[in-house]
């Protein structure tokens, strides 16, 4: 089992389907070949440099830490029922709560829509909040396996760090 990655001043907190056989066998987050999330971290500056999986604890340094709604790995999201996925929203909240995590993070379109029970939602900041006081942004996948473009994923990722600097109020 992959642990949650979260701490005391975590501000944003990523949120993704469940793990990779790949991420649970090394026990880092995000630790797929093709996975693009430490690069995307990086290039939109909401880590210094790139990280490398086995790093994954430096997150909450920068005000971030990671989570998945359902603790199982599988090869693929596709293999997660919908109850699997919404059984994990009551973990969610309690690490929301627990932390004070202002931002939630849904690293996919797919992620949102299976937390929420919704059948759309836009990309970036959405009405309503899952948790509670947290607020939800909806990302593009940092998956390889994800058709976007790596510059339209990074153009999300770096609106996120444009608001996480906005001033408070």
């Amino acid at each position: 089992m992959l642990q949650d990655l979260v701490a005391e001043g975590v501000q944003v907190l990523f949120v993704g389907f469940n793990p990779s056989p790949r991420s649970v066998q090394q026990g880092h987050h995000y630790a797929g070949r093709g996975n693009q999330f430490w690069r995307l971290l990086a290039a939109s500056g909401l880590t210094p440099r790139p990280l490398r999986p086995e790093e994954d604890h430096l997150l909450p340094r920068w005000g971030l830490g990671s989570t998945n709604l359902v603790a199982r790995p599988t090869v693929s999201a596709a293999e997660l029922s919908r109850s699997e996925l919404r059984a994990g929203v009551p973990h969610l909240r309690r690490l929301v709560a627990r932390y004070q995590i202002p931002l939630v993070a849904y690293t996919g379109k797919g992620v949102y829509l299976a937390a929420t029970g919704k059948s759309q939602a836009p990309w970036g900041m959405q009405d309503g909040s899952l948790t509670g006081d947290a607020a939800d942004v909806v990302l593009p996948s940092p998956s390889g396996l994800a058709r976007l473009p790596f510059a339209e994923k990074l153009r999300d990722y770096r609106a996120l760090a444009e608001w996480l600097q906005r001033p408070p109020g």
